[in-house]
């Protein structure tokens, strides 16, 4: 016998059982346990229940039982109401145990409240223009004149934009310190790399010059030895690099590229900036959408939905951390944050995510959106031979995937055509797609860790999370064979 209490965003289970109840599920506990029971005298699986009593306790059975009322009463609580749906597993608490043997306890657990979608049809939204412009293909030669530029060493002083080759040793007050010692160390002056005033006192010095640099390592500095310390840096310049950048002609694009013209190139570039920028235009449509839907609908977000998203990226941030050897503290130092910011950030992100997967299933559920068997066979097509492939164990789980794309794609398709899309005007058209392959700086910046990179870097400049606009696919691919 149980009773239900629900408000908003939890039900709570008040179970009555009686002490006949209680002795009936108990025994059949034991049935289905006994077998995991040595007793002395009696072949395992085999003892009698009073026999276990005695040895184990008489209570040994109490847990068990509990658990067999706690899945059994759930089952009929939710084969009654469908729509209840537990975000976590319940929690159970006894209330009182009666005279007769039978006992009271309590379930409960979180639920998501029911909520009202705002109006998602009708409205007018603005895509991004996929116009590409002259600035655009520029752009891109200029991202390839770049990494394709060259060192040549100079006999002059060092300016900023040139590479230096040096030698340092730093010391606070007289004494030299861990990390602060490196040879052979490349530093582009005017990248920002080091310490803020280190690089610049590194300008205008020539090849052989011996350099005492002054500099004052921040408040915030994770090593707390060296925080807020001045300190010392003897460098030496063992020479000073130019850096030359290539003229964009045909010949350039010939060598650096599968093309044969710069011209041609440019076609290439062109085209493939067109794609990119209808791609992302697209996505960002669709975002914009469905941000609007997420802010203007009211929803009442579990907290526990909210504390587990924390979790879990805190997580995540901890175990890369431990990957890279890379001590918490000099983390949040290097990307210029704080735990707290970090937990509010994801607070917010953990709320406007679980927001949006109730929202499309909404809207799923109101519209009567479904993937029918050939749009799943011929989604499962587009992915990668190793998952489409049903043969191996992931079959079904392929299958799931490919069922959630294909109506997730029509949720998306079904925002763009119940709402007024305009393209946005070129004149305010300003961003810019990158089909550059993401690259690695040829120059590490330093952070905050051990040895001799540790004490120079600067790294209390905050990072980007993500770069701007990089595409994953590259147009520069160098020539293997020449026409």
């Amino acid at each position: 016998m149980y009773t239900i209490k629900q408000d908003k965003t939890n039900v709570t289970v008040t179970v009555s059982i009686d002490g006949k109840e209680w002795k009936d599920a108990e025994q059949k506990v034991y049935e289905t346990t006994k077998g995991k029971f040595n007793v002395i005298g009696f072949r395992k699986g085999h003892a009698p229940k009073k026999v276990i009593e005695k040895q184990y306790g008489e209570n040994v059975y109490f847990d068990d039982t509990l658990d067999y009322f706690l899945r059994t009463t759930m089952n009929e609580v939710l084969a009654k109401d469908p729509n209840l749906e537990p975000l976590s597993y319940p929690k159970t608490a006894i209330q009182s145990l009666n005279a007769d043997g039978g006992v009271e306890f309590t379930l409960e657990f979180e639920i998501m409240p029911d909520f009202k979608l705002c109006k998602y049809t009708g409205l007018d939204f603005t895509k991004r223009s996929t116009k590409v412009t002259d600035e655009d293909i520029e752009h891109e030669l200029d991202h390839l004149r770049q990494d394709s530029a060259k060192f040549n060493e100079v006999d002059r002083a060092s300016k900023l934009g040139d590479s230096v080759v040096i030698d340092f040793v730093g010391s606070v007050d007289g004494e030299e310190f861990e990390g602060g010692r490196a040879e052979d160390y490349p530093l582009t002056l005017g990248s920002h790399s080091f310490i803020d005033n280190f690089e610049d006192q590194l300008v205008g010095k020539k090849k052989g010059e011996t350099v005492k640099v002054e500099v004052t390592f921040p408040n915030e500095y994770p090593a707390e030895n060296l925080a807020g310390k001045k300190a010392d840096f003897f460098v030496t310049i063992k020479n000073v690099r130019e850096k030359t950048l290539p003229k964009i002609d045909d010949k350039f694009i010939s060598d650096a590229t599968e093309y044969e013209t710069l011209e041609e190139y440019k076609n290439h570039v062109s085209k493939h900036i067109q794609y990119m920028k209808e791609q992302e235009a697209d996505t960002a449509l669709k975002s914009d959408i469905l941000k609007y839907v997420i802010e203007n609908t009211e929803m009442l977000v579990p907290q526990s939905l909210i504390d587990y998203e924390v979790e879990r990226d805190i997580h995540e941030i901890q175990e890369a951390c431990k990957q890279y050897n890379m001590p918490l503290d000099t983390y949040l130092y290097a990307v210029g944050t704080t735990m707290e910011e970090i937990k509010d950030e994801s607070a917010k992100r953990a709320v406007r995510g679980i927001k949006g997967r109730y929202i499309i299933r909404k809207i799923i559920e109101e519209n009567k959106i479904t993937a029918s068997d050939e749009e799943i066979e011929e989604k499962l097509k587009e992915l990668p031979p190793m998952r489409h492939s049903h043969a191996h164990e992931g079959a079904d789980e392929d299958r799931i995937y490919a069922e959630n794309s294909v109506v997730l794609d029509k949720v998306y398709q079904l925002l763009i055509d119940k709402n007024n899309i305009k393209e946005e005007e070129e004149k305010k058209a300003t961003e810019k797609t990158s089909v550059k392959t993401a690259k690695a700086s040829a120059e590490k910046k330093t952070t905050a860790k051990a040895g001799a990179k540790s004490a120079t870097s600067k790294s209390s400049e905050k990072k980007s999370s993500t770069s701007s606009s990089k595409s994953a696919e590259k147009t520069t691919t160098k020539k293997t064979t020449k026409k």
